[in-house]
């Protein structure tokens, strides 16, 4: 995990902006494999790193990596910066900064921490997992997030949650880039992509292309792996400027989102002056994009944007565009799914006028009729999703759950008021 205050780990931060053309990956990367030497590979009177013992590394060793044979020269000027060079050799550091990124599971969000768990890290990936994980303590936790079959391969999503929700060639990229491999699981070589859908030119149904060869290769989309694609629904083929217009439209919207991210994330404010813009931008996308994975994040930052700017419909309506398409967009249980019900959930306790946290309190009947019983039944259907997959003892659920708990004795405290005064008022009566 993260080390500040470790002189290390700081020298380490400081080289990698020093040297952001040298050190190709965040300063965590090579922190782990600074962590993971044996006795031997460190000076005797090196106080800032932990040895680890010699099977702990024989095992990380064993694990998948490329064939290194030359170090790069982060892992040179480490080795040189951290005065190791009498015990450490640049290449195996660089053998070991090759295991973790390949083999790595997140461990711990503050500090950011990284751990690898030897039988674990030998499960294939898939984007359509059989099996979901998460830690519980210093424990790997491994649950069937689908039925299987014995004789099944045990499959994993090297993936967060929501990138399972990103289109083919950006599920391809992030494996490309993370874990040097393209994707042939079974959603990568689907006939559609059901998070990458088009306006047909001709009929403007949602239409979901089959994906050509030149996409293989995990790139960005280009026009090139839908030209020649047949609608779905009136089965026009589209043409090479057809389709080049649709891939330019889709990296439009890519480009302004990020614009977006990067301009909220300067500030907590209302950013009102984005909202317009942000509007016109799902205008125009939403004319040639349908059921697509971008959209899905427009809407999230949509969702945001108007509840800085108490737009509570607008807000509401984004985040229920935002839920129809991830039910669409993956075919079994997802956390993502389950965390925007959530959400929505909490949004519509707090357009009543009523709290969530530090748990829910609705302020009265009329609240109480705004909200029933349709947050319950919400809050039910992400605690099915969270139940399956993590478990019910996993903070995921029990904080749903508490949530599901105290709205129900919410409930029946109005209830009970308001069957009160009925009684008090028929006994005057």
């Amino acid at each position: 995990a993260e080390s500040k205050g470790n002189t290390a780990f700081d020298r380490l931060k400081e080289l990698c902006k020093e040297h952001s053309q040298v050190f190709e990956y965040e300063p965590l990367w090579y922190w782990t494999a600074l962590c993971s030497l044996k006795k031997q590979q460190l000076p005797p009177s090196e106080t800032r790193l932990r040895a680890i013992d010699d099977d702990q590394q024989r095992k990380l060793l064993l694990l998948y990596a490329p064939d290194v044979k030359e170090a790069s020269d982060a892992s040179a000027m480490l080795v040189g910066e951290l005065g190791l060079a009498s015990c450490l050799t640049p290449l195996e550091l660089e053998r070991l900064v090759q295991v973790w990124i390949l083999n790595c599971f997140e461990h711990s969000d503050n500090p950011l921490g990284y751990s690898v768990y030897f039988m674990s890290s030998f499960m294939s990936h898939s984007c359509l997992p059989n099996a979901v994980w998460h830690h519980d303590g210093d424990d790997f936790v491994l649950r069937a997030r689908c039925a299987i079959e014995e004789g099944d391969e045990i499959s994993l999503s090297y993936l967060s949650e929501d990138s399972l929700l990103e289109s083919i060639p950006a599920r391809r990229k992030h494996l490309r880039d993370s874990k040097h491999f393209i994707c042939s699981c079974m959603r990568c070589t689907a006939p559609c992509d059901k998070s990458r859908g088009f306006r047909c030119p001709k009929c403007r149904q949602a239409s979901f292309y089959r994906l050509q060869a030149k996409a293989a290769g995990g790139n960005s989309p280009s026009s090139g792996d839908i030209t020649g694609a047949s609608c779905s629904s009136c089965q026009h083929c589209l043409s090479a400027s057809e389709a080049s217009f649709l891939a330019a439209e889709e990296r439009e919207l890519e480009s302004k989102l990020d614009d977006f991210e990067r301009r909220i994330e300067r500030g907590r404010g209302r950013h009102s002056s984005l909202v317009q813009q942000l509007e016109t931008a799902l205008i125009r996308a939403e004319c040639s994009l349908s059921q697509h994975w971008l959209l899905d994040k427009a809407w999230a930052i949509a969702a945001d944007l108007y509840e800085r700017n108490e737009r509570q419909e607008d807000s509401q309506a984004a985040t229920r565009k935002r839920i129809a398409f991830q039910e669409e967009a993956y075919p079994g249980l997802s956390g993502t799914r389950a965390w925007t019900l959530e959400a929505y959930a909490d949004m519509l306790i707090r357009h009543s006028g009523s709290a969530v946290e530090p748990r829910v309190s609705i302020a009265d009947v009329d609240a109480l009729r705004q909200v029933e019983p349709q947050v319950s039944q919400i809050y039910l259907e992400a605690l099915q999703i969270l139940r399956l997959m993590f478990g019910e003892s996993h903070e995921y659920y029990t904080s749903v759950n508490r949530k599901a708990i105290e709205l129900e004795h919410e409930f029946r405290k109005h209830f009970d008021k308001a069957c009160a005064a009925s009684s008090s008022v028929s006994k005057e009566g």
